[in-house]
């Protein structure tokens, strides 16, 4: 959680709400598949029943800056290089745009390509 602290109170934006961002921003840039979870999260979903809701993102806080993991299926017959760096310059636009935080790196892991469907 981000906490800011405002001459009329605090501000308090849940981790949550910055995945709403970047899962919005990813679905708009055409050649990604999917979002996957990493394999510690499919760990403890899978041992320990617990779901984290971060669907393929990671991020780790600094104070007000943070970093982005983003674990991705691309289609397959795209540039991925120029792919990652589309969806590295919108998610770091949008956070920062939308929720005033830092954002330090988005790094991103090709998981696997997939084919796209007609």
């Amino acid at each position: 959680m981000s906490n800011f602290n405002t001459s009329n109170g605090n501000i308090t934006i849940d981790d949550q709400v910055i995945v709403g961002y970047i899962t919005d921003e990813i679905h708009k840039i055409k050649g990604v598949s999917k979002m996957i979870s990493s394999i510690s999260d499919s760990f403890s979903k899978n041992i320990f029943g617990r779901d984290s809701g971060m669907n393929g993102v990671r991020i780790s806080r600094n104070g007000d800056n943070i970093s982005i993991n983003l674990h991705i299926i691309v289609y397959y017959g795209y540039n991925i290089p120029q792919l990652s760096y589309e969806i590295q310059s919108a998610v770091k636009t949008a956070i920062e745009e939308f929720t005033g935080l830092k954002v330090d790196a988005v790094n991103i892991s090709v998981e696997g390509i997939d084919q796209e469907n007609d």
